[in-house]
């Protein structure tokens, strides 16, 4: 399915990829959501006759089998467990196969209407039927219309739809059920024989299937926040309860191998461990669609997280810094300026749904007897793969973070090319040019980055929350 393989991003940790594909489900919130209980939960929404007790390695295999994808051995599984990858080709696999139920003409009797709308970014179910019919006639262009004795919809309801999106429909003389399967088929919407009642009456089921193909043709996103600001607020207050108040280097980095992060070799762990906390957290909560939704990935460039309706990527920067162990010196400030992302790139994406970042300021302790560096080192060279021995242009390693220490979070939104051309204006945002990969034959270009100053950015800044002072440094 093309839409599904075009928006599909890759969970970058197994807990990120537990929380999106246990949010696929549907399934209510129960204890934690570990990849066995996700994988328990994608069984059971499939209505799969498996064993839910099985290791997580063989349950997965079971899923993969139906969804039709391999399940390859030191890949997808290692021993009893799943691995990131096969987390990621499952989640991928389901949402695909929603995609296509969304688009079927008809469904298998024991798939429900609540399956098929998990297929739509961005939908909210109407409660009701006076509320669907509200809706309805809200597409349609006309006033609202009161339900008929029996809470039965008018026919003239489907009508005006029709005169909208599909006049054609009107020269056929149809009846109320049939304009209204004729209706979701015009939409790419399957029509379930439940939604059609006794009475010549359409259930709640079916007029939401016919809300959500309607929305999806106008392009409208019922459950979308009203602006940046409302939406940013939501986010920020999410990771404010979820990140911790105090990161240390050691059980970062463990955590991040633990979670089959790719990052956890990283020397600048901090940038890493907070994208893939943020990617957790709000997929948790407002989990990136499974079908449809912006767009994340621009050429190479992969934004860290999409909500039903905007894009944001996640930044740490490092404000202050002192020593670890502390030597008993007050804090430092550090540098003004942080790196943002590939300048084609940002581009691209504020032009076509705009863009924000949602940055954490904080404090970071720097190992400066190089315990850190030697445990991260060792830690690396456990599994085999020594760390890079990259050293600075100055000949000098440049010291590692041992520690940090959330300050500030905030979240700065740029809606469209004019308010990027604003910021840059503004001397918040810098383009700068890159230096080449490589060198001799081997050398290529690489695209200019953006470099933003933070201090100049308040005019773009719709949500913020600061963390309680430390009363001791870490």
């Amino acid at each position: 399915m093309s839409d599904s393989v075009v928006n599909f991003n890759p969970a970058a940790s197994i807990p990120e990829a537990s929380a999106r594909m246990f949010a696929l489900t549907g399934a209510a919130t129960v204890g934690t959501r570990g990849p066995k209980r996700s994988l328990v939960a994608l069984a059971t929404s499939l209505g799969l006759d498996v064993d839910l007790s099985s290791v997580n390695a063989t349950l997965g295999g079971q899923i993969a089998d139906v969804l039709g994808v391999s399940w390859r051995q030191g890949m997808d599984f290692s021993g009893l467990q799943v691995t990131l990858s096969g987390m990621n080709r499952l989640l991928r696999a389901a949402s695909e196969s929603l995609a296509r139920l969304s688009r079927a003409e008809s469904l298998p009797t024991d798939r429900t209407a609540q399956q098929v709308l998990r297929a739509f970014a961005g939908f909210r179910a109407a409660r009701s039927k006076q509320e669907a019919v509200d809706r309805l006639c809200q597409l349609a262009g006309v006033p609202p219309d009161r339900l008929g004795p029996g809470g039965k919809e008018h026919i003239w309801t489907f009508q005006d739809l029709a005169r909208r999106f599909a006049p054609n429909l009107l020269e056929r003389g149809l009846r109320k059920q049939e304009l209204a399967e004729a209706l979701c088929r015009e939409f790419g919407v399957p029509w379930l024989r439940t939604a059609g009642s006794t009475g010549a009456t359409v259930t709640r089921e079916g007029l939401n299937l016919m809300l959500a193909g309607a929305e999806r043709r106008a392009q409208v996103s019922s459950s979308a926040w009203a602006s940046a600001t409302e939406e940013a607020a939501e986010l920020v207050e999410a990771l404010q309860r979820g990140l911790p108040a105090h990161w240390d280097g050691r059980e970062c980095v463990q955590w991040m191998r633990e979670s089959g992060s790719t990052q956890w070799r990283q020397m600048e762990w901090p940038g890493f461990y907070f994208e893939e906390r943020l990617r957790e957290i709000l997929n948790e909560t407002f989990p990136t669609p499974p079908v449809g939704g912006p767009r994340t990935r621009f050429g190479s460039t992969v934004f860290d997280y999409a909500s039903s309706t905007r894009v944001w990527d996640a930044k740490a920067h490092t404000a202050w810094t002192h020593a670890h162990p502390s030597d008993g010196l007050p804090a430092k400030r550090s540098a003004s300026t942080m790196w943002l992302n590939d300048a084609w790139a940002v581009r691209e994406c504020i032009a076509e749904q705009g863009l924000g970042f949602i940055v954490v300021d904080g404090t970071a302790g720097v190992d400066v007897t190089g315990d850190f560096r030697d445990w991260h080192r060792a830690f690396a060279e456990s599994d085999g793969r020594p760390l890079s021995g990259y050293v600075a242009s100055t000949g000098n390693s440049r010291p590692r973070k041992a520690s940090w220490a959330p300050l500030l979070l905030r979240a700065l939104w740029i809606e469209d090319i004019a308010s990027l051309d604003s910021a840059i204006a503004a001397g918040w945002i810098v383009q700068k040019e890159q230096p080449d990969w490589g060198a001799g034959e081997a050398r290529r270009a690489r695209r200019d980055k953006f470099q933003c100053k933070l201090a100049r950015a308040d005019g773009w800044q719709v949500a913020s929350y600061a963390w309680p002072s430390p009363t001791s440094k870490a």
